[in-house]
């Protein structure tokens, strides 16, 4: 079997780029710097505004800062795209500083009983998202809106194609860069997405860690940081984007979650949570392949133990801190979904979803779902191969190590039946 994720370096053209942005290093241009005074600088000139609102982002700005900085692997290419992707954060936070001045009638936006698919990854969360998503009453975000949530313009059609040039152009870049995620998660500009996007504004986001192994600042992040603000100003960007087009309910997808759920139902008392299940052993194997593709972006190479080590570390904190909010919380908030199950009758899933949250599931909803189900996927499973010894996974270890949610939601092991 051939790895889907078999190239282990940068390609030519790539390892090319790489070497421009470590001459415009060396020449001490600004390209690729790496201090929170020059982004925050670099962001108020572009945009010619200077209030970002609430300064709660600038700590954790400060930390994720001082991670890359402290990690000397990463490649100058690397260093490119972390400030330009900061500096497009902080744009953000400043245009939404200015709508929201122009525009309070946000505020007043309510955002009612939203779903949120959480799980591990590679669990099925992508599918359930658009499955749920297919109720006419109902959406989801797009990537297009998560990477521009602000909008630039007033008319929404206008935004809406100025937007998704934009993303187009960012993912012929992302696809120059790693041309095998067409296959392993395959998306485009109205792709639905994670809303981990969303967070980014507020520099808290666990996602960072899991691209990188910035080990200091997710455990900082997880262990250390309230996110309850930075949830807060998420309610904020999913009010802006109902205000422009309009739903009962939105369903949003990100594994992000796991780590914070009390801070969610803080902010969403009365959120539906879908929570996806499956053996971690391939799970974590095939995340360790997605993720490996970014770990080559900004390292140059792919250390595959490296890789695997943290993953199995972090997304253990992570089931560990969900289920101990979810020992405090109203049972009723949550509805498991095993993977076999899912594999096996999406619809009759959804449908159980909709009976426990009461909500109503009509015939042109189940139609939808079906030919959704019918439609060929890019990237449908059993396309993304993968191996778990390139990321020193160890079968029984991992089973050992997450026993305890393996026993708590009757977790089936591949190939035990």
């Amino acid at each position: 079997m051939t790895p889907t994720v078999a190239r282990k370096t940068y390609r030519k053209r790539v390892h090319a780029v790489n070497a421009l942005a470590g001459v415009a290093e060396r020449l001490h241009l600004d390209v690729g710097r790496i201090h929170a005074g020059s982004i925050l600088d670099a962001a108020q000139r572009s945009t010619g505004l200077d209030d970002w609102g609430d300064d709660h982002f600038l700590t954790p700005m400060r930390q994720v800062v001082d991670a890359v900085r402290a990690e000397e692997d990463f490649t100058p290419l690397a260093r490119v795209i972390l400030r330009q992707s900061w500096i497009r954060a902080v744009q953000n936070r400043l245009h939404l500083q200015r709508y929201l001045q122009r525009h309070p009638e946000v505020h007043d936006v309510a955002v009612k009983r939203p779903i949120f698919v959480l799980g591990f990854p590679r669990t099925g969360t992508t599918l359930l998202q658009h499955l749920l998503a297919l109720d006419p009453t109902r959406r989801g975000l797009q990537i297009w809106e998560l990477t521009h949530p602000v909008p630039s313009v007033e008319d929404p059609h206008e935004e809406r194609r100025t937007s998704i040039r934009n993303i187009d152009w960012m993912l012929r870049a992302a696809y120059q860069l790693a041309p095998e995620m067409g296959e392993v998660h395959y998306v485009d500009s109205t792709t639905l997405e994670e809303c981990w996007y969303l967070f980014a504004n507020s520099f808290a986001v666990m996602n960072w860690d899991l691209q990188s192994g910035l080990v200091d600042y997710g455990n900082w992040l997880s262990e250390s940081w309230d996110m309850r603000p930075a949830y807060a100003e998420y309610a904020t960007l999913l009010k802006l984007r109902l205000s422009r087009v309009p739903a009962q309910q939105l369903v949003l997808k990100c594994p992000e979650h796991l780590w914070f759920i009390d801070a969610l139902l803080d902010t969403f008392p009365d959120a539906c949570i879908v929570w996806t299940h499956r053996d971690p052993y391939p799970t974590i194997a095939s995340y360790c392949s997605l993720m490996s593709m970014q770990w080559r972006t900004l390292f140059g190479r792919i250390h595959g133990a490296r890789i695997g080590r943290h993953m199995e570390m972090r997304l253990l904190q992570g089931i560990e801190r969900a289920l101990a909010a979810r020992a405090e919380a109203d049972p009723s908030r949550f509805y498991d979904v095993r993977f076999r199950d899912l594999v096996s009758d999406p619809v009759a899933v959804v449908q159980d979803i909709h009976r426990h949250f009461d909500l109503s599931w009509t015939d042109q909803a189940a139609a939808r779902a079906r030919a959704y189900l019918d439609e060929e996927r890019q990237d449908a499973r059993g396309k993304h191969k993968y191996d778990p010894n390139t990321y020193g996974l160890d079968r029984d270890r991992v089973q050992r190590k997450y026993a305890r949610y393996i026993d708590r939601f009757g977790v089936e092991i591949a190939g035990s039946r």
